[in-house]
């Protein structure tokens, strides 16, 4: 069945070579001898075209045989990637003195890996194959050539302006967080990596209910693939290169186009992704969070660390542990800058309502039987049940963009956020990061409520600065700047008017700035409609 559906040719090494030569020599023909080289190179990962004949369609669900033909076609034209910039590296050096350099030399290649969204000969009918859950690997990255000449490494999902409207994630095929430290292991010089989004979920409030189950991000897979990166940072760390100093990782995109994180339904009961799995009695990594511990790690090599991911006090921690050995001592760190979610990963979450509004003060555990797809959902139901809401859909637009949020937690909850607040003060201190500069540890609250709950607070000053029906969203944490000569460091609070972090957390803050409060700032909350977001991330 597989052969039947899929039509794949994955590109050969030779055909990539020959489009690497014929950029550099376009590009060395038009700009001044000073310039000549390439530099960037695109790999644009498609995937295979899925055929879904009238006389034998696609199944419903992705069988895993499919899968596997998917990931294999993947995982060739990375490899044919990599050996043909490896051609190209020895090509470089080869050259004669009287030749123009095909690589630049001062900077070196800077490779991104862009994975192309899944296309189909026909659209299915079922929206089940509109969301992928199996994520994609690079098989034996250990056979991968090393690429002396790679400076900087870019891993993240190609624009796509043909998705579902209002659904960015519609059709795109996640990769595992593993791979790109696997790749990263493989660049002797390598300097920077860049992954602005690594596919992380967050579930959508959808006003269908059917949509709800068929764009499931199944929490089986999700926590799987949070313990893969924290295995995988175990695995990579004493094969990363020492020139490696700056690395973006963000884990979960946020508001785009009303959707990816920012139309949530903050009252349901999120999933424990921390948890052990139901097939043994204890965690590999202690009970903590893999990918708290695993950007601890990371962050022991590096000058430059930008993330933005579901964390816990983990990843500030001191203590060595037995899951990763990792104490916390980041000597070369300059710049941190940590974007945390209001959600943790054990399903908890860090703010409540304004009135102290706090649903389920837990997450849920994740069993096998429920939380891995196709779990307990009977697909015909759904189908019967997305057909019945078609039929009844009375909005001027698309079925699909229409939401139902309830996004109301804008205070913080002391017992949780103070413990996160002060691990990251106790991280700063000289010992532990004496070459640091600047620190920040932030996330964004929204305040959009369901019609129930806004009704509940008509009139009342609890809530931020709105007009009616509209979305406010602002900007919650602490900014640490380091002594700088004979000037005192200073500590930026942004965490509103009427509330303040324990006395502890305070103290711990005006050891770092040396004073009593007089280098301690306090800023209003600015409140804006929509976050501002760089779209060259994603070029």
């Amino acid at each position: 069945m597989t052969s039947q559906h899929i039509l794949a040719t994955p590109p050969s090494q030779d055909a990539i070579l020959n489009s690497l030569l014929e950029n550099v020599r376009a590009y060395n023909a038009r700009l001044p001898r000073l310039y000549v080289g390439l530099r960037e190179c695109n790999l644009d990962a498609e995937m295979p075209l899925l055929l879904n004949p009238p006389g034998a369609p696609l199944a419903c669900r992705e069988p895993p045989a499919e899968f596997e033909a998917v990931n294999a076609h993947f995982s060739a034209q990375v490899h044919a990637f990599f050996n043909a910039l490896h051609d190209l590296e020895d090509m470089s050096d080869k050259k004669s003195s009287d030749e123009l350099d095909l690589i630049r030399q001062d900077e070196g290649l800077r490779p991104a890996i862009r994975i192309v969204n899944q296309s189909f000969d026909i659209y299915p009918d079922c929206l089940h194959r509109t969301f992928h859950t199996r994520r994609l690997t690079v098989q034996n990255p250990d056979s991968l050539p090393l690429l002396n000449r790679v400076t900087q490494l870019r891993v993240f999902p190609a624009l796509d302006y043909a998705f579902e409207p209002g659904m960015s994630l519609a059709h795109m095929r996640p990769v595992c967080p593993r791979a790109p430290l696997e790749l990263a292991a493989r660049l002797p010089h390598l300097r920077e990596l860049d992954c602005p989004w690594l596919w992380e979920r967050l579930p959508i409030a959808f006003s269908s209910q059917a949509l709800r189950r068929f764009a499931r991000g199944w929490e089986g897979p999700w926590r799987d693939a949070r313990a893969e990166f924290g295995r995988g940072v175990r695995h990579v760390m004493p094969l990363l290169p020492s020139s490696l100093t700056k690395v973006r990782l963000w884990f979960w995109r946020p508001k785009s186009c009303g959707d990816d994180g920012a139309d949530m339904d903050q009252a349901a009961q999120m999933p424990d992704l921390v948890g052990a799995s139901s097939a043994s009695s204890t965690s590999e990594f202690e009970d903590m969070d893999p990918v708290s511990l695993g950007l601890r790690g990371l962050g022991s090599r590096l000058e430059e660390l930008n993330i933005r991911a579901l964390i816990t006090p983990d990843l500030f921690h001191s203590g060595g542990d037995g899951a990763t050995g990792y104490s916390l001592s980041w000597p070369h760190m300059r710049h941190l800058k940590a974007e945390f979610h209001p959600c943790a990963p054990d399903g908890s979450w860090y703010f409540s309502g304004p009135r102290g509004e706090d649903p389920h003060a837990t997450g849920f555990a994740i069993t096998r039987e429920e939380h891995y797809p196709p779990g307990q959902e009977d697909a015909d139901e759904t189908h019967a049940l997305w057909s019945c809401e078609e039929d009844e859909y009375t909005g001027d637009d698309d079925i699909r963009i229409a939401r139902q949020p309830d996004m109301f937690r804008t205070l913080p909850i002391e017992e949780r956020i103070n413990p996160l607040l002060f691990a990251f003060a106790s991280s700063l201190q000289r010992q532990k990061m004496p070459s640091l500069q600047d620190a920040e540890l932030f996330t964004w609250l929204t305040w959009r409520p369901s019609e129930e709950r806004a009704q509940e607070y008509e009139g009342s000053d609890d809530t931020p600065p709105s007009a009616e029906n509209e979305t406010v969203m602002f900007r919650w944490g602490v900014r640490y700047d380091a002594p700088k000569g004979d000037e005192k460091g200073k500590v930026t609070w942004q965490v509103g008017e009427d509330w303040r972090p324990g006395d502890e957390i305070i103290r711990a803050f005006e050891d770092l700035v040396g004073g009593d409060g007089e280098n301690m700032d306090w800023e209003a909350f600015e409140f804006v409609g929509e976050r501002e977001q760089d779209p060259a991330s994603f070029i």
